[in-house]
C-alpha cells in the first residue's frame, strides 16, 4: 500500500511556493526529478506543485485574474518529458537591490568565502552571482580580493571551533621569535589580514597574534575556559602595551569613532574641535580607522601610523582602478 501523506497546511504551501517559483525561474529548464531532489520531495508532488501553480498568478490592480497574468509552462515538454519551463511568469515588479546594497552584500560574502568552513560551499558563489544580475544597476567595482585558504588558518580555525590549545611560533611586533601556548577565542578578518584573539598563557591575558607572524600552529590538547574582554562582532580592544594613535576632528563626528573608543580612553576638546588617543590592538586597524576619518579628520600622530594610513589609501586607489597622488 502506498504511503499517505499528511495534508500540508497553507502556511506550509505558500512558504514552498514562495521558494519554488524563482528556483524555476532561475533555472529556466528543469527536470521534475532534478526539482524534487532540490527541495527533497517526491516527483509526484512536485508534479502536483507546479500544476497548482498554473491555477495562480497575479491578479493586477483589478483583483481580476486574466490570462495573462497567470504562470504558463510549457505543456509538452511537462507531460512528455518531465521537464519544467515556464512560458510566462507574471512576476513584472522583482526585488531588486541598488548597486550600493549589492555591492555591499558582495563583499560580506567574499569575505564568508574565504572562511575555512565556507570554502567549499558552492551556494556562496552561486548568490554572488544572483546578487551581480538582480542589482538595479551596475555594481560598484569592489576592492575585495578573494584569498585562498590556506593550513594555517584551517588549523586556527579548527582550533578554535574544538576549543584546542594551541602552541604557536610566533614572531612579535619587535621581531622577536617565541614559542606561545595559547587557548583560542575566536578567528577574525580585518583588512585581509587574519587575527587570533586567544588567551596567553605566558601572559595570563588576553592577546591578539597576527596569522602571518605565524610560522606554524600545532594542537596540543584542550584549551581551559576564559573571561573573553571583547565580544563577537566588536573591534578588538587594545592592551597595555598596544599602539596609540592620536585623531584630530570635529567634535560633532566623534559618532564615527563608537567602535573603537572606550569610556577610559582620552578626549580632549578645544572649541569645536576634539584630539583622540585610541589603543589599537594592531596596525591592520589603521586602514579601519582612516576609512572612518575620511573627508572628516585626521590621523595626526604617530608619524609610522600617518604612513601606513597614507599606504593602505593608496593600495584602495590602486585597487579601484585608480592613480593614486605622489606620495
Amino acid at each position: 500500500m502506498a504511503e499517505r501523506r499528511a495534508p500540508q497546511k497553507s502556511g506550509e504551501k505558500l512558504a514552498f511556493l514562495l521558494a519554488l517559483v524563482p528556483y524555476l525561474i532561475d533555472q529556466a529548464r528543469v527536470t521534475v526529478a532534478e526539482a524534487a531532489a532540490h527541495f527533497g520531495v517526491t516527483p509526484a508532488q512536485m508534479r502536483e506543485y507546479v500544476t497548482y501553480l498554473t491555477a495562480t498568478g497575479d491578479p493586477g490592480a483589478e483583483g481580476l485574474y486574466q490570462h495573462d497574468g497567470l504562470f504558463d509552462i510549457d505543456w509538452d515538454d511537462f507531460d512528455e518529458r518531465d521537464v519544467i519551463r515556464f512560458r510566462a511568469a507574471p512576476l513584472q515588479q522583482r526585488p531588486r537591490f541598488s548597486a550600493r546594497e549589492a555591492a555591499a552584500l558582495l563583499a560580506g560574502l567574499q569575505s564568508v568565502a574565504a572562511l575555512p568552513e565556507f570554502a567549499e560551499r558552492p551556494e556562496i558563489g552561486q548568490l554572488m552571482a544572483k546578487l551581480a544580475r538582480g542589482s538595479a544597476s551596475t555594481v560598484t567595482p569592489l576592492a575585495v580580493h578573494p584569498t585562498a585558504v590556506d593550513p594555517l588558518r584551517t588549523i586556527v580555525a579548527a582550533a578554535v571551533a574544538g576549543r584546542e590549545r594551541l602552541r604557536i611560533d610566533y614572531v612579535t611586533s619587535k621581531g622577536e621569535r617565541e614559542l606561545r601556548e595559547v587557548d583560542p577565542l575566536r578567528l577574525e578578518s580585518i583588512d585581509d589580514v587574519w587575527y587570533l584573539r586567544g588567551w596567553s598563557l605566558s601572559r595570563d591575558a588576553e592577546r591578539t597574534f597576527r596569522l602571518d607572524r605565524m610560522a606554524s600552529a600545532e594542537p596540543i590538547g584542550p584549551a581551559a575556559a576564559h573571561p573573553a574582554s571583547t565580544a563577537p562582532g566588536e573591534l578588538f580592544r587594545g592592551d597595555a602595551d598596544d599602539l596609540r594613535v592620536t585623531v584630530g576632528m570635529p567634535a560633532s563626528a566623534l559618532g564615527l569613532l563608537h567602535d573603537f573608543l572606550g569610556p577610559e580612553d582620552e578626549v580632549v576638546y578645544s572649541g569645536d574641535q576634539a584630539v583622540v588617543t585610541i589603543p589599537l590592538a594592531h596596525e591592520g586597524m589603521i586602514g579601519r580607522l582612516a576609512a572612518r576619518l575620511a573627508g572628516v579628520g585626521s590621523i595626526t600622530a604617530p608619524e609610522h601610523a600617518r604612513r601606513t594610513a597614507a599606504e593602505w589609501a593608496r593600495a584602495a586607489l590602486a585597487a579601484a582602478g585608480e592613480t593614486p597622488a605622489p606620495a
